[in-house]
């Protein structure tokens, strides 16, 4: 579960920091910056509120949008799902996972991959500047 959850979660952070500090920059200090400015929490949180068929008035305004498109809604379906699953494995000792679990979560994270990869990269940006920065100021 943890293994599947990491790599959607370090294959949304390599997309963020090559967007905003360039691929060409991964051995830079600020793209290392950048990478590590994500947190778990913060992520879940704003999957949440764009995995509806509208959003929120706020976020209507952050993201300038009153839906987000289809691939985006996917990948965060598939991130929330893949965090609580880490979480059910990793920190409930009465849980039990099988191997059918593990392949479900291996195929759930290559389905978020594909989505953040066919995902339009104008919106996929609006969606990870809204996930990098606390947005509980205004």
């Amino acid at each position: 579960m943890s293994t599947a959850y990491y790599a959607l979660f370090h294959a949304l952070l390599r997309r963020a920091a090559d967007e905003f500090a360039g691929s060409g920059h991964r051995d830079a200090a600020h793209y290392a910056l950048l990478y590590r400015a994500f947190t778990h929490g913060r992520m879940k949180q704003v999957c949440e509120e764009i995995d509806k068929p509208n959003l929120r008035a706020g976020y209507r305004e952050k993201l300038q949008r009153t839906a987000v498109s289809v691939p985006i809604r996917y990948l965060a379906t598939a991130f929330v799902e893949l965090q609580e699953a880490r979480h059910q494995a990793d920190y409930d000792p009465q849980a039990t996972m099988s191997d059918a679990d593990a392949q479900r979560a291996c195929g759930l994270a290559a389905f978020g991959m594909t989505m953040l990869a066919g995902a339009d990269p104008a919106e996929l940006r609006d969606v990870l500047s809204l996930m990098m920065f606390d947005q509980q100021r205004r």
